[in-house]
């Protein structure tokens, strides 16, 4: 269900006034901090999808969402003076196979009712790419910038490794990594200073192919931040 929200949340975004993620008029260190991790662990880059390498003809594009409950709803209330229940972002995202088993992945999103936007991309390699009766096993680095907001910006690297194997139509994957993620406070606010988020992270998900339609729910923890991730595309 929580999925579904995410993504219900996401498209509704598309159709609604975006409104500024501002910031009450003395914003506290401590409440910032902690509002930080929820941004990064929703924004941060997902996987959503296995790790065996789409080859040189392999290509898909699709949508995605992800909702996280945030974990301090005291702290949001008192950072941006309404009560905060969940962190939603919602987007596009595509992928392209290339030689040497190396593929790579864009992503654009944004966070529904804000101004803030999403760019992201990743390179992911499988040194073992996968086959009938073998596994896959592939590493990646991703990066993502959150922009639009007067008040903060925002942007994290991470780095993972994960593993897959495909069962006739489905394909489950999991995955081990860590994030490095910076929120930075507008000059406006010299009461707050910039926020490293460092967290290590796991995920595990399956993606379902029906022909060339794809689902791929996700499940992600990050620190303490439980995220769950959904992808809505199509595969060549």
């Amino acid at each position: 269900m929580r999925v579904v929200l995410a993504l219900t949340l996401a498209f509704a975004a598309g159709t609604a006034a975006a409104q500024d993620f501002s910031f009450t008029p003395a914003p506290q260190q401590p409440d910032f901090k902690s509002v930080s991790q929820d941004v990064i662990a929703v924004t941060s880059y997902k996987a959503l999808g296995p790790a065996e390498a789409g080859g040189v003809t392999g290509f898909s594009v699709g949508v995605y969402g992800s909702y996280s409950a945030t974990q301090d709803k005291s702290a949001w209330q008192r950072l941006v003076g309404e009560k905060v229940e969940a962190v939603g972002v919602a987007g596009l995202s595509a992928r392209k196979g290339l030689p040497f088993d190396i593929d790579l992945g864009a992503m654009y999103s944004q966070v529904p009712g804000t101004d803030a936007k999403l760019f992201g991309g990743e390179v992911r390699w499988a040194p073992l790419p996968g086959g009938v009766a073998t596994p896959a096993v592939a590493v990646r680095a991703s990066y993502v910038k959150l922009t639009g907001e007067d008040d903060l910006k925002a942007d994290s690297k991470t780095l993972d490794v994960s593993v897959s194997k495909g069962f006739v139509f489905v394909t489950p994957y999991a995955g081990l990594g860590y994030v490095w993620g910076t929120v930075d406070p507008s000059d406006n606010f010299p009461s707050l200073s910039k926020v490293e988020v460092n967290k290590g992270r796991f995920f595990a998900g399956a993606r379902v192919s029906l022909g060339f339609f794809e689902v791929t729910p996700e499940y992600e923890k990050l620190g303490k931040s439980d995220v769950f991730n959904l992808r809505l595309s199509l595969g060549f």
